[in-house]
């Protein structure tokens, strides 16, 4: 681990540019697009905008996982709330207090950690129930900042008690979310009552623009949000819970790498998010610096390294791999 780390300590500062040019991009072209999928013309053409804008608002919504490793971005991270997180309901917010627990090593892959969930034996069902869930992702949204914002405002039980069990960004479910950090408070309400704002303005539009629109809108965060789950699947981790955290090399041990440039590798996982493995060694690199990072490890590192044994070639193998560990048979801790 220390060696992963020193050939790569040069990548560290991230590059406000390539951040603001990839986010605006993405968040500009994918909301035009959107709008081309809804407004009258050609079938064809409105069903590709469709897809266009999916796929450009996903990346752009993925930008939340580096938004939490680069926390200095302030600007960075309000032009996102702007342009991504709160047009789609997903604000940091939903994020922040998860994450946190994913890169504990005393919580990573444990109960504690709200981005895991034990697949062993139960792989296919635990999937289903995750795209299962997406299906109620939009309106789950919608009730969370359109309703429980306002009401906990005069009722303090609902956030103290019904939110932080109701809507975050877990894959465990159900999961109680830790509390946000007091530093992080202030900042968090604010959005929150933006994304409450938009919540009605959604209302309004299908009211007086049409429920198309709030159709379309739905039908995309379910779009965005099944992409993310394929790529759980696929290019992140083994999903065996264990009853205790792991360290760095634990968790790498326990994540993959796609060492793919192929097209579906690219869409499905991007911002950095093929190269998992190497972010929970390294989790400070940005998204910028994980391709050279990579190369570099695997060119350096001794053929066979256990760095070379968490890569696969696709999201494809790495479905396969889920799979494989997720239906073998594993020691008992006394004779690990």
């Amino acid at each position: 681990m220390k060696r992963v780390q020193e050939l790569v300590a040069d990548l560290r500062e991230p590059r406000p540019a390539i951040f603001f040019t990839d986010l605006l991009l993405c968040a500009v072209l994918g909301w035009a697009c959107f709008a081309v999928a809804v407004l009258p013309g050609l079938t064809g053409v409105r069903a590709l905008a469709f897809v266009a804008a999916v796929l450009l608002l996903y990346r752009s919504l993925a930008f939340i996982h580096e938004i939490f490793h680069q926390q200095g971005m302030k600007g960075f991270r309000l032009t996102w709330h702007a342009l991504s997180g709160v047009p789609l309901l997903i604000p940091f917010m939903l994020y922040l207090p998860i994450h946190q627990g994913h890169h504990n090593k005393a919580t990573y892959g444990t109960k504690e950690d709200g981005e895991y969930d034990q697949f062993h034996n139960r792989a296919g069902s635990a999937s289903a129930k995750l795209f299962a869930l997406n299906l109620a992702l939009p309106l789950a949204l919608w009730v969370r900042f359109g309703l429980l914002t306002p009401l906990a405002a005069v009722l303090p039980p609902i956030r103290e008690k019904i939110i932080p069990e109701f809507v975050h960004m877990a894959l465990r479910m159900p999961f109680r979310a830790p509390a946000i950090k007091e530093s992080a408070r202030a900042e968090a309400l604010k959005i929150e009552w933006w994304c409450c704002a938009w919540a009605w303005t959604l209302v309004a539009v299908g009211l007086f623009a049409g429920w198309a629109w709030v159709a379309a809108w739905a039908l995309l965060v379910i779009a965005i949000a099944t992409l993310n789950t394929i790529r759980a699947m696929g290019g992140t981790h083994l999903y065996v819970e264990e009853a205790e955290g792991r360290d760095a090399r634990g968790q790498l041990l326990d994540s993959l790498n796609v060492d793919s440039n192929g097209p579906i590798s690219v869409l499905l996982c991007p911002v950095g998010l093929r190269f998992h493995a190497l972010h929970h060694v390294a989790p400070y690199l940005p998204y910028h610096a994980m391709p050279t990072a990579h190369r570099r490890l695997m060119e350096q590192l001794p053929a066979g390294s256990e760095y070379h044994q968490v890569t696969v070639g696709s999201v494809a193998e790495g479905v396969g791999r889920l799979r494989q560990a997720t239906r073998a048979v594993r020691p008992s801790a006394g004779k690990a």
